[in-house]
């Protein structure tokens, strides 16, 4: 079994992107990450399957988000606005492409959960198997999710869909 630091190290990155979609409060996301990491330790001795890792992960941090976000609107609390920087990109361009971003993650946060967790993979690079895998639902499903998520992604950026 492979052990939990190298598992932090490949899907870090990953589990971070996901819990930014859900959360705008950067340390709110710090939090959301570390309880998923937490679920994650607690849930490695039931993973069967290692070559099902990715998805396993990213199921646990969909479910630990969205979860999340359940109790903030209950306690109806009102996020920030993000921000969203890259630092390999040159300073000339990196206005532009945070802002590029924000609005991208605006846009999925904007959405209905079924289509916030489809997108949220999806700019994953998750393929359509492995998103299905992650959320329990058949790889049909999981298609027709992404396609409504991009075309009301495509019409929030004023584009026709």
């Amino acid at each position: 079994m492979i052990e939990l630091g190298e598992i932090v190290k490949v899907h870090a990155a990953m589990v971070r992107r996901i819990a930014t979609v859900y959360e705008r409060y950067p340390d709110r996301v710090d939090d959301l990450v570390q309880d998923v990491w937490i679920a994650v330790w607690q849930a490695l001795p039931r993973l069967n399957d290692q070559a099902m890792l990715k998805s396993y992960i990213a199921r646990i941090t969909q479910n630990i988000c969205v979860t999340h976000v359940r109790r903030a609107i209950v306690r109806q609390t009102q996020p920030l606005t993000d921000r969203l920087a890259d630092p390999a990109i040159p300073l000339d361009e990196a206005a532009a492409h945070t802002a590029r971003l924000a609005r991208l993650v605006e846009a999925v946060r904007n959405l209905p959960d079924n289509l916030k967790a489809v997108a949220s993979l999806y700019l994953e690079d998750m393929p359509i198997k492995d998103i299905a895998l992650a959320l329990g639902i058949s790889e049909s499903n999981a298609s027709v999710r992404l396609h409504r998520a991009k075309s009301a992604i495509r019409l929030s950026f004023g584009e026709p869909s």
